[in-house]
Protein backbone atom coordinates (compact mmCIF):
# COMPACT_ATOMS: atom_id res chain seq x y z
CA UNK A 1 0.00 0.00 0.00
CA UNK A 2 1.27 3.45 -1.01
CA UNK A 3 1.44 5.51 1.52
CA UNK A 4 -0.30 9.59 1.49
CA UNK A 5 2.56 12.39 0.27
CA UNK A 6 3.45 13.36 3.76
CA UNK A 7 5.68 16.64 4.44
CA UNK A 8 7.85 17.13 7.68
CA UNK A 9 8.04 20.89 9.58
CA UNK A 10 10.78 21.55 11.89
CA UNK A 11 10.75 25.21 12.97
CA UNK A 12 13.08 26.34 15.30
CA UNK A 13 11.87 28.80 17.82
CA UNK A 14 15.45 29.98 19.15
CA UNK A 15 16.72 30.98 15.52
CA UNK A 16 17.82 34.08 14.84
CA UNK A 17 18.21 35.60 18.41
CA UNK A 18 21.17 34.87 19.40
CA UNK A 19 24.14 37.10 20.54
CA UNK A 20 25.30 38.14 17.03
CA UNK A 21 22.71 40.65 17.26
CA UNK A 22 24.08 42.39 19.74
CA UNK A 23 28.18 42.14 18.56
CA UNK A 24 27.16 42.82 14.77
CA UNK A 25 23.92 43.54 12.92
CA UNK A 26 21.93 40.71 12.34
CA UNK A 27 18.34 40.76 11.82
CA UNK A 28 15.94 39.34 14.60
CA UNK A 29 13.50 36.56 13.18
CA UNK A 30 10.61 36.57 15.99
CA UNK A 31 8.57 33.61 16.69
CA UNK A 32 5.59 35.67 14.94
CA UNK A 33 7.08 35.78 11.66
CA UNK A 34 7.79 32.63 11.53
CA UNK A 35 4.27 31.67 11.95
CA UNK A 36 3.63 33.50 8.55
CA UNK A 37 6.00 31.93 7.10
CA UNK A 38 4.87 28.42 8.27
CA UNK A 39 1.33 29.86 7.38
CA UNK A 40 2.43 30.78 3.76
CA UNK A 41 3.87 26.81 3.08
CA UNK A 42 1.21 25.66 4.40
CA UNK A 43 -1.39 26.86 1.75
CA UNK A 44 2.06 25.89 -0.41
CA UNK A 45 1.30 22.17 0.17
CA UNK A 46 -2.24 22.01 -0.07
CA UNK A 47 -1.92 23.27 -3.28
CA UNK A 48 0.24 20.50 -4.20
CA UNK A 49 -1.77 17.42 -2.84
CA UNK A 50 0.40 16.56 0.32
CA UNK A 51 -2.28 14.35 2.28
CA UNK A 52 -0.14 14.99 5.67
CA UNK A 53 1.90 16.92 7.52
CA UNK A 54 3.93 16.14 10.93
CA UNK A 55 5.63 18.70 12.76
CA UNK A 56 7.84 19.55 15.47
CA UNK A 57 6.11 20.55 18.22
CA UNK A 58 7.62 23.41 20.17
CA UNK A 59 7.01 25.75 23.23
CA UNK A 60 5.83 28.71 20.74
CA UNK A 61 3.68 26.66 18.88
CA UNK A 62 4.75 27.96 15.51
CA UNK A 63 3.24 25.10 13.56
CA UNK A 64 0.05 24.86 15.65
CA UNK A 65 -0.84 29.09 15.44
CA UNK A 66 -0.12 28.75 11.64
CA UNK A 67 -2.60 26.01 10.85
CA UNK A 68 -5.63 26.82 13.28
CA UNK A 69 -6.74 29.92 11.00
CA UNK A 70 -6.61 28.14 7.72
CA UNK A 71 -9.44 25.12 8.30
CA UNK A 72 -7.72 23.07 5.72
CA UNK A 73 -8.81 19.94 4.94
CA UNK A 74 -5.17 18.80 5.33
CA UNK A 75 -4.27 17.03 8.30
CA UNK A 76 -1.21 18.91 10.63
CA UNK A 77 -0.61 16.71 13.29
CA UNK A 78 2.54 17.06 15.81
CA UNK A 79 5.01 14.47 16.17
CA UNK A 80 3.97 12.18 19.04
CA UNK A 81 7.64 13.73 21.04
CA UNK A 82 8.40 14.97 24.30
CA UNK A 83 10.40 18.26 23.54
CA UNK A 84 13.53 19.10 25.51
CA UNK A 85 13.80 22.53 24.84
CA UNK A 86 17.38 21.96 23.35
CA UNK A 87 18.55 21.22 19.54
CA UNK A 88 18.00 17.52 20.69
CA UNK A 89 14.08 18.26 19.81
CA UNK A 90 14.99 18.90 16.12
CA UNK A 91 17.08 15.77 15.78
CA UNK A 92 14.64 13.45 17.06
CA UNK A 93 12.10 15.06 15.05
CA UNK A 94 14.35 14.44 11.94
CA UNK A 95 14.93 10.88 12.77
CA UNK A 96 10.89 10.34 13.34
CA UNK A 97 10.30 11.94 9.90
CA UNK A 98 12.77 9.82 8.27
CA UNK A 99 11.48 6.59 9.86
CA UNK A 100 7.79 8.37 8.78
CA UNK A 101 8.48 7.96 5.21
CA UNK A 102 8.36 11.93 4.53
CA UNK A 103 9.04 13.23 0.88
CA UNK A 104 10.16 16.25 2.04
CA UNK A 105 11.32 18.47 5.39
CA UNK A 106 10.78 21.93 5.69
CA UNK A 107 12.82 23.77 8.05
CA UNK A 108 13.19 27.45 9.27
CA UNK A 109 16.39 28.07 10.99
CA UNK A 110 19.90 28.89 10.37
CA UNK A 111 23.01 26.74 9.61
CA UNK A 112 23.16 25.11 13.28
CA UNK A 113 19.66 24.38 12.88
CA UNK A 114 19.75 22.18 9.48
CA UNK A 115 23.03 20.97 10.97
CA UNK A 116 21.34 19.01 13.78
CA UNK A 117 18.21 18.30 11.44
CA UNK A 118 20.64 16.75 8.39
CA UNK A 119 22.31 14.19 11.10
CA UNK A 120 18.59 13.05 11.37
CA UNK A 121 16.88 13.02 8.03
CA UNK A 122 19.29 10.61 6.24
CA UNK A 123 17.81 10.85 2.53
CA UNK A 124 15.07 13.09 2.93
CA UNK A 125 15.65 16.23 1.45
CA UNK A 126 15.37 19.37 3.09
CA UNK A 127 13.69 22.95 1.86
CA UNK A 128 15.74 25.22 4.24
CA UNK A 129 14.48 28.86 4.99
CA UNK A 130 16.57 30.57 6.63
CA UNK A 131 15.45 32.13 9.81
CA UNK A 132 19.10 32.49 11.28
CA UNK A 133 21.78 34.67 11.29
CA UNK A 134 25.05 33.50 9.52
CA UNK A 135 22.68 31.24 6.69
CA UNK A 136 24.84 30.09 4.24
CA UNK A 137 22.97 26.58 3.73
CA UNK A 138 19.33 27.84 4.09
CA UNK A 139 18.19 30.59 2.20
CA UNK A 140 15.64 33.38 2.18
CA UNK A 141 12.68 31.73 0.75
CA UNK A 142 9.07 32.91 0.23
CA UNK A 143 6.81 30.35 2.57
CA UNK A 144 4.56 29.86 -0.14
CA UNK A 145 7.61 28.89 -2.59
CA UNK A 146 8.99 26.60 -0.23
CA UNK A 147 5.79 24.82 0.65
CA UNK A 148 5.00 24.59 -3.54
CA UNK A 149 8.25 23.38 -3.91
CA UNK A 150 8.34 20.89 -1.01
CA UNK A 151 4.58 19.73 -1.81
CA UNK A 152 5.73 19.13 -5.56
CA UNK A 153 9.17 16.76 -4.41
CA UNK A 154 7.00 14.62 -1.91
CA UNK A 155 3.96 13.85 -4.01
CA UNK A 156 6.34 12.96 -7.20
CA UNK A 157 4.85 15.47 -9.55
CA UNK A 158 8.10 17.30 -9.60
CA UNK A 159 9.90 14.23 -10.77
CA UNK A 160 7.36 13.08 -13.41
CA UNK A 161 9.50 13.87 -16.96
CA UNK A 162 12.67 14.63 -15.01
CA UNK A 163 15.69 12.71 -13.27
CA UNK A 164 15.21 13.04 -9.11
CA UNK A 165 19.13 15.23 -9.44
CA UNK A 166 17.73 17.75 -11.29
CA UNK A 167 15.18 18.29 -9.31
CA UNK A 168 16.61 17.82 -5.65
CA UNK A 169 20.86 18.16 -5.35
CA UNK A 170 23.31 16.33 -2.40
CA UNK A 171 25.13 19.01 -0.69
CA UNK A 172 28.54 18.01 1.22
CA UNK A 173 29.07 17.63 4.60
CA UNK A 174 32.23 17.84 6.99
CA UNK A 175 33.10 15.00 9.73
CA UNK A 176 35.02 16.19 12.29
CA UNK A 177 37.26 13.37 13.71
CA UNK A 178 38.92 13.53 16.97
CA UNK A 179 41.49 10.67 18.60
CA UNK A 180 40.19 8.40 16.04
CA UNK A 181 36.77 9.10 16.35
CA UNK A 182 33.99 10.85 14.46
CA UNK A 183 32.40 13.30 16.37
CA UNK A 184 30.34 14.91 15.06
CA UNK A 185 29.57 16.80 11.64
CA UNK A 186 29.09 20.57 10.08
CA UNK A 187 27.59 21.38 6.76
CA UNK A 188 29.53 25.02 5.97
CA UNK A 189 32.34 25.12 8.04
CA UNK A 190 34.91 23.90 10.90
CA UNK A 191 36.99 26.57 12.76
CA UNK A 192 38.91 26.09 15.62
CA UNK A 193 39.43 28.74 18.36
CA UNK A 194 42.16 29.34 20.94
CA UNK A 195 38.81 29.74 23.21
CA UNK A 196 39.17 27.29 25.93
CA UNK A 197 35.34 27.10 26.69
CA UNK A 198 32.17 26.92 24.71
CA UNK A 199 30.40 29.90 26.56
CA UNK A 200 28.14 32.06 24.39
CA UNK A 201 28.99 29.59 21.43
CA UNK A 202 29.36 32.41 18.60
CA UNK A 203 33.09 32.90 17.16
CA UNK A 204 34.66 35.88 18.30
CA UNK A 205 37.14 38.24 16.81
CA UNK A 206 39.62 36.64 14.07
CA UNK A 207 42.51 36.83 16.31
CA UNK A 208 41.11 33.98 18.18
CA UNK A 209 40.98 31.68 15.32
CA UNK A 210 43.59 29.10 14.07
CA UNK A 211 42.40 27.73 11.30
CA UNK A 212 39.48 27.03 8.90
CA UNK A 213 37.89 24.03 6.91
CA UNK A 214 34.98 24.72 4.10
CA UNK A 215 32.36 22.61 2.86
CA UNK A 216 32.84 24.03 -0.27
CA UNK A 217 33.48 27.47 -2.37
CA UNK A 218 31.04 30.24 -3.00
CA UNK A 219 31.43 33.70 -4.38
CA UNK A 220 28.45 35.33 -2.23
CA UNK A 221 28.07 34.17 1.18
CA UNK A 222 28.46 35.61 4.92
CA UNK A 223 30.69 34.21 7.82
CA UNK A 224 33.78 32.43 8.19
CA UNK A 225 32.35 30.94 4.40
CA UNK A 226 32.90 34.15 2.82
CA UNK A 227 37.00 33.69 2.69
CA UNK A 228 36.67 30.73 0.12
CA UNK A 229 34.88 32.79 -2.41
CA UNK A 230 37.30 35.56 -1.88
CA UNK A 231 40.17 33.78 -1.91
CA UNK A 232 39.89 30.94 -4.41
CA UNK A 233 36.89 33.28 -6.81
CA UNK A 234 37.63 31.07 -9.26
CA UNK A 235 37.02 27.69 -7.63
CA UNK A 236 33.42 29.22 -6.74
CA UNK A 237 30.71 26.47 -7.91
CA UNK A 238 33.42 23.55 -7.93
CA UNK A 239 33.06 20.38 -5.69
CA UNK A 240 36.22 21.62 -4.14
CA UNK A 241 36.43 22.91 0.00
CA UNK A 242 39.38 24.70 1.22
CA UNK A 243 41.53 24.51 3.95
CA UNK A 244 42.85 27.86 5.66
CA UNK A 245 45.87 28.90 8.82
CA UNK A 246 45.12 31.89 10.28
CA UNK A 247 48.27 34.30 11.43
CA UNK A 248 50.38 37.26 9.91
CA UNK A 249 53.92 36.88 8.74
CA UNK A 250 56.04 36.26 5.68
CA UNK A 251 53.92 35.40 2.46
CA UNK A 252 50.66 36.05 4.67
CA UNK A 253 47.73 37.40 3.32
CA UNK A 254 44.90 40.25 5.06
CA UNK A 255 41.72 39.62 3.77
CA UNK A 256 38.47 41.63 4.30
CA UNK A 257 35.98 39.65 4.89
CA UNK A 258 31.78 40.06 6.08
CA UNK A 259 32.00 37.61 8.92
CA UNK A 260 28.55 38.38 10.67
CA UNK A 261 26.13 40.79 9.20
CA UNK A 262 27.16 44.63 9.10
CA UNK A 263 30.84 43.55 10.45
CA UNK A 264 33.50 43.55 8.19
CA UNK A 265 37.03 42.35 9.38
CA UNK A 266 40.42 41.93 8.34
CA UNK A 267 41.96 38.75 8.87
CA UNK A 268 45.45 37.33 8.42
CA UNK A 269 45.65 34.26 6.50
CA UNK A 270 49.10 32.40 6.43
CA UNK A 271 47.70 29.34 4.69
CA UNK A 272 45.14 28.83 2.00
CA UNK A 273 44.78 25.09 -0.27
CA UNK A 274 41.39 23.62 -2.04
CA UNK A 275 40.28 20.53 -0.57
CA UNK A 276 39.02 18.00 -2.65
CA UNK A 277 35.69 15.58 -1.85
CA UNK A 278 37.00 12.33 -0.05
CA UNK A 279 40.14 14.10 1.36
CA UNK A 280 41.01 14.75 5.43
CA UNK A 281 42.89 17.92 6.50
CA UNK A 282 44.86 17.43 9.60
CA UNK A 283 44.89 20.28 12.14
CA UNK A 284 47.50 21.45 14.50
CA UNK A 285 45.07 20.05 17.65
CA UNK A 286 45.71 23.16 19.80
CA UNK A 287 44.24 23.26 22.89
CA UNK A 288 41.01 25.57 22.76
CA UNK A 289 37.72 24.86 21.19
CA UNK A 290 35.95 23.65 17.46
CA UNK A 291 32.92 25.56 15.98
CA UNK A 292 30.54 23.91 13.91
CA UNK A 293 29.07 26.12 11.58
CA UNK A 294 29.73 29.17 13.13
CA UNK A 295 29.21 27.71 16.55
CA UNK A 296 31.86 26.52 19.35
CA UNK A 297 30.26 22.97 20.36
CA UNK A 298 33.49 21.22 21.11
CA UNK A 299 35.66 22.11 23.76
CA UNK A 300 39.50 20.53 23.28
CA UNK A 301 41.10 20.48 26.86
CA UNK A 302 44.81 19.89 25.95
CA UNK A 303 47.02 20.48 23.05
CA UNK A 304 48.32 17.60 20.53
CA UNK A 305 45.14 16.15 20.72
CA UNK A 306 44.66 14.23 16.63
CA UNK A 307 42.09 16.44 14.99
CA UNK A 308 41.18 15.24 11.36
CA UNK A 309 38.60 16.95 9.03
CA UNK A 310 36.93 15.09 5.89
CA UNK A 311 35.04 16.57 3.15
CA UNK A 312 32.65 14.06 2.51
CA UNK A 313 30.78 14.94 -1.06
CA UNK A 314 27.57 12.66 0.47
CA UNK A 315 26.06 15.28 2.99
CA UNK A 316 22.09 15.92 3.16
CA UNK A 317 19.82 16.28 0.37
CA UNK A 318 18.23 19.66 -0.67
CA UNK A 319 15.57 20.86 -2.48
CA UNK A 320 15.80 22.93 -5.90
CA UNK A 321 12.84 25.45 -5.24
CA UNK A 322 13.34 26.77 -8.74
CA UNK A 323 13.78 23.93 -10.19
CA UNK A 324 10.85 21.93 -8.54
CA UNK A 325 8.30 25.13 -9.47
CA UNK A 326 9.96 24.60 -13.22
CA UNK A 327 8.83 20.95 -13.09
CA UNK A 328 5.30 21.55 -12.10
CA UNK A 329 5.04 23.35 -14.02
CA UNK A 330 5.75 21.07 -16.97
CA UNK A 331 4.12 18.60 -15.27
CA UNK A 332 0.94 20.49 -15.84
CA UNK A 333 -0.03 21.12 -12.14
CA UNK A 334 -0.81 24.67 -12.31
CA UNK A 335 -2.94 24.85 -15.50
CA UNK A 336 -6.65 24.89 -15.12
CA UNK A 337 -9.04 24.11 -18.63
CA UNK A 338 -11.34 26.55 -19.19
CA UNK A 339 -14.77 25.06 -20.02
CA UNK A 340 -16.31 26.37 -23.19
Amino acid sequence: MTQPPLVGIIANPASGKDIRRLVAHGSTFDNNEKINIVRRALVGLAATGVEQVAYLPDGYAIVARAAEPLRLALPVEPLPMAGRGDAGDSLEAARRLAELGAGAIITLGGDGTNRVVAKGCGDVPLVAVSTGTNNVFPRMIEGTLAGLAAGLVATGIAADGCERSEVVEQRPRLEIEIDGTVRDIALVDVATSRRRWVGARALGEPSDLSELVLSRIAGAEIGMASLGGLLFPDAAGEPSGAHLRFGEGPGSRTVLAPLAPGMLRLVGVEHASLVEPGSWVELRGEAGTIALDGEREIEVPRSGTPIRVGLNPDGPWVVDVEAALRAGAAAGLFWRTNDQ
